[in-house]
């Protein structure tokens, strides 16, 4: 059955209503990075980073000022934009293939921005999804928790001497074992059978010859 077209009227009362709404304008710029499953997208007043069945919005300004959040999805996209012919796969793009050109330029600078934005995505999407019922989810959401809280006790904490990086690692494990002292010890993650390692190397070497196989493909 063909489906019938929305007049004006419903979607302008779409648009209205929407809870989130974010407009193309003249300034939008996007790109979609395959590796990572990861759409960039900026417009004149927001950033959208979009991961499959997440999407996550930045004003291009905060309460404290401009948003670094947008400054850094912008201009990740705009050097992208500048080495596509370098970066593209198929029909999208590798933001694995943007570091390695970035890499080999003498000024690092751009290589440096996305590579930070890289551990900034990782950050992101990694506990997007997280929260479930099985032990191991609702455990590593508790740990996300303390680990946050172990971080947060020391940057608001009243400082009366300088503190190195590496003191503030030894702080955070520090705190993460003071918070987790009564915590009742259970097996987390179960170890594997033979069989079970045994599929998971065969999955990564078939893995990594479709990739090595779409590589060539996509050269010749």
């Amino acid at each position: 059955m063909e489906q019938k077209k929305e007049t004006r009227a419903t979607i302008e009362r779409k648009i209205k209503n929407a809870v989130v709404f974010v407009p193309k304008d003249k300034e939008t710029i996007s790109i979609f990075f395959s590796d990572k499953g990861v759409r960039l997208t900026v417009t004149s007043d927001t950033a959208v980073i979009g991961f499959g069945f997440s999407q996550t919005m930045y004003e291009n300004f905060t309460a404290a000022g401009i948003s670094r959040p947008y400054l850094y999805t912008k201009r990740v996209i705009e050097i992208a934009n500048e080495n596509l012919k370098d970066i593209e796969v198929g029909r999208a793009y590798s933001y694995q293939r943007l570091l390695d050109v970035l890499k080999e330029k003498e000024d690092k600078s751009e290589y440096n921005i996305v590579t930070y934005f890289s551990w900034f995505l990782q950050n992101l999407h990694s506990p997007q999804f997280g929260i479930a019922e099985d032990e191991v989810s609702s455990f590593l959401v508790y740990e996300d928790y303390i680990h946050n809280i172990a971080k947060n006790s020391i940057l608001l904490d009243v400082r009366n001497e300088d503190l190195t990086n590496k003191q503030f690692i030894d702080k955070v494990i520090a705190n993460i074992k003071e918070f987790t002292d009564g915590l009742e010890e259970s097996v987390l993650l179960h170890k594997k059978s033979d069989e079970e390692i045994a599929k998971e190397e065969m999955n990564a070497v078939m893995t990594t010859e479709q990739e090595q196989a779409m590589e060539a493909q996509i050269s010749e």
